[in-house]
């Protein structure tokens, strides 16, 4: 049996297949993954977070001149600056508003990583490119991907960074290539820069070094030693001088708790939810995770002989196909390990395992290829078919929860949990309205708000948090009047409500409806 790696005339089945006809097929699927994320953002624009509005925040802040600092005028800690920078610097170049520079980015990047995913594919599955097709349509039809797309979040950068890496790391494999290795030292030093767990890149160099030159310890310890410190040069900047010696803070946040072994067992169950829904009846056992690939294990340990194995291990350790494995194993395993557990039990939010996307397929074909198509007694061609029937059949749920998922962005914007801000349910709101229309009518007034970043970004006026329900300043807001916009129904009670602030503020209603208040604020 040849490798699902080696060229097209070694590989039963392959002969047929069209190397030209697949780039078409990719360029198309490419098309088609704009269109989706076109559709998705064409009511509203992008799905905005309470995250994203701190990134355009922080962006808006540089435009200004401000610094690196969010839309409250604290400075950015928790995430680093990399993606708030690249929004900045698109609108400045073109004059876009940061949030239209951050749709129009993550728009484009739906498809250029698709097409890098596909490219990536190709080298791979050469031997076979049935696989690479195959690959191709399980990535495009991802609604994990399509939403972090749609979405003002730093993800989809993060995976062009990803995607780019482990192309170059290819090339260096292949010919030693001096531009290849460029490329991957620059990229693993900007990873860190997009996303603190970017670090993964490095690691996985560093393993594919020692595995290409462990016989030369000398290019080793160099090759190593040139991408390691460089990689570690901007996020050590961002972290140690300017972070704790500045700030006296690593990463801004207090005390939180990793429960690794529960993150992996999440990460599985959001894994497993790629293939099948959230059906009550099978909720025991997605969230079990262990019994589904245990049970699979099992079965493939029991059909396969030793012979099967080895083929397999050879395939994983194919030159074109082992890094991107490498860099699934490490990136899962990082952020299984740093992840905090309480941010993670949301089972619809698995916006950290998109990245694992493109490793998945490569390990489900390559399993496929060597532990379950010897035992089919078929003729290569009908093997293939049979392979397109499973694989269309295993579709019909991604592509289901595709279409439904596009019918509703054509209704209320993009609908996912993401998106707290910019969807129906906040825009067609009457105090929405009403905040919006007294932002332009009162252009640099301040607003308070139980939701103050709603606030920002629908009026991009300056904002401040209200107090807090421990309050002893009973001077509030001193020689700071403006607007409280009060939301209903209010998540947030850690702060003081209108009625508590009335008691030693002066407050005038200007608006009232089932959606929420508006108070002119003032102090006695």
């Amino acid at each position: 049996m040849s490798s699902p790696t080696t060229r097209a005339a070694e590989s039963p089945g392959s002969s047929h297949v069209n190397p030209r006809a697949y780039w078409v097929f990719l360029s198309a699927l490419v098309m088609l993954a704009w269109i989706f994320a076109g559709i998705t953002t064409s009511k509203y624009g992008a799905g905005v977070a309470s995250d994203s509005v701190k990134y355009l925040g922080v962006a808006q802040s540089l435009l200004e001149g401000k610094g690196l600092v969010n839309h409250l005028g604290t400075p950015l800690l928790s995430w680093p600056p990399l993606y708030s920078i690249t929004l900045a610097g698109i609108s400045a170049v073109t004059g876009w508003k940061v949030f239209v520079s951050g749709w129009y980015l993550n728009v484009f990047l739906n498809g250029l990583n698709l097409f890098m995913s596909g490219v990536i594919f190709f080298r791979i599955f050469r031997g076979n490119l049935l696989y690479a097709y195959l690959s191709s349509i399980f990535v495009l039809t991802a609604l994990s991907s399509l939403r972090i797309h749609a979405t003002i979040s730093s993800d989809p950068m993060y995976l062009m960074l990803t995607l780019g890496f482990l192309l170059a790391l290819h090339g260096y494999i292949q010919n030693r290539s001096i531009r290849a290795f460029a490329w991957m030292v620059v990229l693993s030093a900007l990873a860190p820069m997009q996303r603190y767990v970017g670090m993964a890149l490095a690691v996985t160099a560093v393993i594919v070094f020692f595995v290409e030159n462990r016989k030369s310890l000398r290019i080793f310890l160099r090759d190593s030693l040139i991408l390691g410190v460089i990689s570690v040069l901007p996020i050590g900047w961002w972290l140690i001088i300017r972070n704790v010696m500045t700030y006296g803070t690593l990463f801004g946040t207090g005390e939180s708790i990793t429960d690794v072994t529960k993150n992996i067992m999440l990460a599985l169950t959001k894994m497993l939810h790629w293939f099948v829904p959230y059906h009550p009846l099978l909720m025991p056992v997605i969230t079990r995770p262990w019994i589904p690939l245990g049970i699979l294990a099992v079965i493939l340990l029991l059909i396969n002989k030793r012979e099967n194995w080895r083929a397999w291990l050879q395939d994983m350790r194919e030159p074109s196909a082992y890094p991107t494995l490498v860099h699934g194993f490490v990136y899962f395993s990082a952020v299984a390990a740093t992840i905090v557990t309480k941010d993670h039990l949301d089972l619809t939010s698995d916006r950290y395992y998109v990245i694992m996307l493109v490793p998945a397929a490569v390990l489900i074909f390559i399993t496929f290829h060597a532990l379950i198509r010897p035992h089919l007694k078929l003729p290569p061609r009908r093997v293939d078919l049979a392979l397109i029937v499973v694989f269309a059949l295993s579709s019909v749920y991604p592509v289901l929860a595709l279409d439904k998922y596009l019918k509703s962005a054509l209704e209320i914007g993009e609908p996912t949990n993401y998106n707290y801000y910019n969807s129906s349910e906040f825009r067609d709101t009457e105090v929405v309205a009403a905040m919006i229309e007294l932002a332009k009518q009162h252009p640099g007034a301040l607003f308070y708000s139980n939701y103050v970043d709603a606030a920002w970004f629908h009026t991009g006026n300056p904002v401040a948090l209200l107090p807090f329900a421990d309050n002893v300043d009973t001077g509030w807001p001193h020689d700071n009047p403006g607007f409280i916009v009060w939301f209903e129904p209010n998540e947030f009670k850690h702060y003081l409500s209108p009625e508590e602030i009335g008691k030693f503020a002066h407050l005038e209603l200007l608006h009232q409806s089932d959606s929420g208040r508006i108070y002119y604020v003032r102090s006695r």
